[in-house]
C-alpha cells in the first residue's frame, strides 16, 4: 500500500492511530455511493438544478456554473446537504436514468457505450400476399426517430417471405412483408415485434 488513498476510486485508507477515523470511513462510504453502479439524473448539465433531492447525481458538461464552476465533465453527488464533486476515471460507466443509456469516460470525454433500446409489438394478421407483391403495416413506437436502427421479427413461419422494417416517421416503425416467390403465401395471425436502438 502507497499513498493515503486507493488508486482507482480515491478511498481513503484509515492509518493506524489516525484521529477521526470515522470521517475518512464516512468519505469513502459517498464515494462508493456516488462511483459504484453510478446512476445520474442527466449526462452534460451546466447549471445545477434548483431543488436536489439527497443522493441524486450528473455528469457535468464542459462549461459548468454555479456551485459547480470550474468542474468540467466531472461527477457530482448532493450528500449532506452540499455538492460533492468527483474526477472521473478511465473505464467509469454510469447510467443516465433520463435517456436510459450508458455513458463512459474514455479520459478526455463522456461517450455513449449502450444505445437507449424500445421495444414494441402487436399483433397484425396480413393479408394473403400475391407472388411478386408485398404488404406494408406500420406500429407505434414511442422515442422512434427517423435514422434509427430497427430490428423486426413476426411469431410465425415466413414462408419464404422477406421482412424489413425502418422508421418511416417520428413515434412510427413501418415493417414490410415482401413475396419474392412465384405463389401466393397467407402467412397468418402473429405477434409483429420491432427493437429500436437509438444511434
Amino acid at each position: 500500500m502507497s499513498g493515503t488513498t486507493t488508486p482507482r476510486l480515491a478511498l481513503p485508507y484509515i492509518a493506524v492511530g489516525q484521529a477521526q477515523k470515522e470521517l475518512a470511513h464516512s468519505q469513502g462510504l459517498n464515494r462508493l455511493d456516488a462511483l459504484v453502479q453510478a446512476t445520474v439524473q442527466q449526462v452534460g448539465l451546466n447549471t445545477p438544478p434548483g431543488s436536489p433531492v439527497e443522493g441524486q447525481a450528473w455528469i457535468l458538461g464542459t462549461a459548468p456554473t454555479g456551485a459547480w464552476a470550474g468542474w468540467a465533465n466531472r461527477l457530482v453527488q448532493r450528500i449532506g446537504g452540499a455538492w460533492q464533486s468527483y474526477a472521473a476515471f478511465t473505464g467509469l460507466v454510469v447510467y443516465d436514468a433520463a435517456t436510459l443509456t450508458q455513458w463512459g469516460w474514455t479520459g478526455a470525454a463522456w461517450v455513449l457505450v449502450a444505445p437507449r433500446i424500445i421495444d414494441a409489438s402487436a399483433i397484425y394478421d396480413p393479408p394473403s400476399i400475391a407472388a411478386g407483391g408485398g404488404v406494408t403495416t406500420t406500429i407505434a413506437v414511442t422515442g422512434a426517430a427517423l435514422g434509427d436502427i430497427v430490428r423486426v421479427s413476426f411469431g410465425l413461419d415466413l414462408q419464404g417471405l422477406t421482412l424489413t422494417a425502418w422508421v418511416s416517421a417520428s413515434g412510427t416503425v413501418a415493417a414490410r412483408f415482401q413475396n419474392g416467390t412465384a405463389a401466393a403465401i397467407d402467412p397468418g395471425s402473429a405477434t409483429l415485434r420491432v427493437r429500436v436502438e437509438k444511434p
